[in-house]
């Protein structure tokens, strides 16, 4: 860290830097100042920036369909967690990549075909209707805004457009389609030997000097890694509690603030009429909608019923037949002035008339559904859980900073950031690059070990943090280099490898000379082809049979068919030994019908869709300038 600069910081100059770097960490927090504050972005197409907040949007949605898939048990493996950053990275540039091509290609959505789309949408109707403010709620209830779905709504036709352009290129003839057919449903008679290596292992016997050839041979296998040993000092934020002491008037003012909350929560039961209103509406017209909807009012103010004028005069399809029951509504689920204006009347009460993006609306509030309020001793021991926890990070970002600071300035001991926190210095013993116990465990806290500031130079790590909560600071006390390992350490692993090599070499001749005798036309299931092999009969399957040894499958749909009254035989290599497999005879389908030419065409030329899609992405990210942030 500043490593220009980093023998000049003493003194005047280093507590400068040190109060630069500590308002740093109070106005980022420790995380972001070790990743780069600076560099909010996930990755960068063409210049383009895919936001730090739109990868996290995608992993959130990758984790609730993982929990629908696992019914909420998703397992904890940082492998899968690896491997979902990956997908949802990659599925973020392919967006990109894809959005730039359809703008220079001229793909677009017309508005009219969007919103035909848009009201097709079940999701969006009442009663088999598209219903506006359904659209509305549904939308912002995704935590998005209704133009922003319609952009990426727009988007994806438009990627449907790209893809149908690509399979439309894709022609497949009917003789191709016959081919495809007799590939796919012919079927073989097949049987087989099968002669596993510990068949021949127990007879097996290795010498001194066998063992001893193989390991001048095979030096460079045989090594000890390079390895360090480490002290740390480990700041946890679970190790904090203890040092919190109970506010009771802070936890009064989180009960304040519960009691505040559930206004938000409230839900109120409403009818409306809209008066709709054209979105290019000049002022003439706006005037004119909004008279009809004050001449509504004053008829309903006179006395008449809110209900039947909504079924005879309201535009809303989804609530008109319904007298303009709009059902219990939530805040954050209505048009803003619609919301506000509801929100404010007292039950049984009519509204003026509002205006919002959809028109003018008369309301009336039914009923109102308030949430209840928990007493303050119930909650008592939650709120004073949630008051420890935030304390306790916040303390924990303190210490943090002071970590991370008194490391720095103290670069060749960790003494002075022990009696700084009050913490001990811990030492774990010797683990390598690739392999570690106790926090080497974590892959972070390995490269920073063998990072060379650290290694080298002997300097204080960076502060890692290997989990939620959880920093450390390292140093190394002992560097072993690689060495070779004593022939008695790996003797019983050379003689293994002997035994498993000799053994694969008695496998693969006890098969090629079954094959002989079969050739000369020794039956498969004769003593003297068998002799110690498993023969399995496995009858007439398919290439897509899955019971059958899959190598074994495999290498039988490869052989020759064979002459009428004769087998065919092939040795081949399994992961277990060998086999010999015996193909007895292949029989071809009958011509395929029009419906299975159907069939197969569509899974022809959807699977050459997808081939092809593919080849056209690889091309566009191979063109485009794409940067990947390696920390995510």
């Amino acid at each position: 860290m500043l490593q220009s600069i980093h023998d000049k910081v003493k003194g005047v100059l280093g507590i400068i830097i040190v109060i630069l770097i500590g308002l740093t960490f109070a106005l980022w927090g420790i995380g972001d100042y070790l990743t780069g504050a600076n560099e909010k972005y996930a990755a960068r197409v063409d210049g383009v920036e895919i936001t730090q907040s739109e990868f996290d949007r995608g992993m959130d949605n990758q984790r609730k369909r993982l929990e629908e898939m696992f019914q909420g048990k998703v397992p904890d493996s940082p492998a899968l967690q690896e491997r979902m950053k990956e997908q949802v990275l990659e599925s973020l540039i392919t967006q990109r990549v894809l959005k730039k091509a359809i703008d220079e290609g001229g793909y677009r959505i017309a508005n009219q075909e969007l919103a035909q789309r848009i009201k097709a949408m079940q999701a969006f109707q009442v009663d088999g209707v598209f219903d506006a403010v359904a659209y509305q709620a549904v939308v912002q209830g995704q935590g998005r805004g209704v133009k922003e779905f319609e952009n990426l709504y727009r988007n994806d036709l438009a990627v449907q457009q790209l893809q149908s352009g690509i399979m439309r290129s894709s022609v497949v003839g009917k003789g191709e389609l016959n081919i495809l057919h007799q590939i796919q449903q012919q079927s073989r008679d097949i049987n087989y030997l099968q002669f596993d290596d510990s068949l021949f292992t127990d007879e097996l016997s290795i010498t001194d000097e066998q063992i001893e050839t193989y390991f001048e041979e095979n030096k460079s296998r045989f090594m000890h890694p390079e390895t360090v040993s480490i002290s740390y000092v480990e700041l946890k934020a679970s190790d904090l509690a203890k040092d919190i002491p109970v506010d009771e008037k802070a936890v009064k003012n989180l009960y304040d603030e519960y009691v505040k909350s559930l206004s938000s929560k409230e839900q109120r039961k409403a009818r409306h009429i809209l008066i709709s209103l054209p979105a290019d509406a000049d002022a003439q017209i706006q005037q004119k909608k909004k008279g009809e909807a004050e001449a509504l009012l004053v008829r309903i103010n006179d006395g008449e019923s809110f209900e039947t004028l909504a079924k005879m005069e309201s535009d809303d399809p989804g609530s008109a037949e319904k007298g303009g029951d709009l059902g219990w509504v939530s805040k954050g689920k209505k048009a803003s002035a619609f919301e506000t204006a509801l929100f404010k009347l007292e039950k049984g009460a009519v509204s003026g008339v509002v205006k919002s993006s959809f028109g003018y609306h008369i309301i009336r509030l039914d009923d109102i559904k308030r949430a209840e309020v928990v007493s303050f001793e119930s909650r008592k021991a939650d709120l004073i859980a949630q008051y420890q926890t935030q304390k306790i990070e916040d303390s924990f970002y303190e210490k943090s900073e002071l970590m991370a600071t008194t490391a720095y300035e103290n670069d060749q001991s960790l003494q002075e950031v022990a009696d700084a926190l009050n913490l001990e210095i811990k030492t774990l013993a010797a683990f390598s690059r690739f392999q570690g116990t106790g926090v080497a465990e974590n892959p972070k806290v390995r490269n920073a070990a063998f990072d060379s500031a650290v290694l080298v130079e002997g300097r204080n790590s960076d502060v890692i943090e290997p989990g939620s909560n959880h920093a450390l600071v390292l140093r190394v006390e002992k560097h072993t280099e690689t060495k070779a390992k004593a022939l008695e350490d790996v003797k019983a692993q050379i003689i293994a490898a002997l035994k498993a090599s000799q053994a694969r070499e008695k496998s693969q001749a006890a098969a090629l000379s079954a094959l002989v005798k079969l050739e000369q036309g020794k039956p498969i299931d004769s003593k003297e082809v068998k002799m110690s092999a498993t023969l399995t009969k496995v009858g007439s399957v398919k290439r897509d049979d899955k019971k059958t040894n899959q190598q074994v499958l495999q290498e039988a749909f490869t052989m020759p068919r064979p002459e009428k009254g004769a087998s065919q035989y092939k040795v081949v290599e399994l992961a277990t030994g060998a086999a010999v497999i015996e193909l007895v005879a292949v029989t071809v389908p009958e011509e395929a019908s029009d419906e299975q030419l159907q069939v197969l065409s569509r899974q022809f030329l959807n699977e050459q869709a997808t081939r092809d899609m593919e080849v056209v992405l690889n091309y566009l990210k191979s063109k485009a300038d794409i940067v990947r942030q390696t920390e995510l």
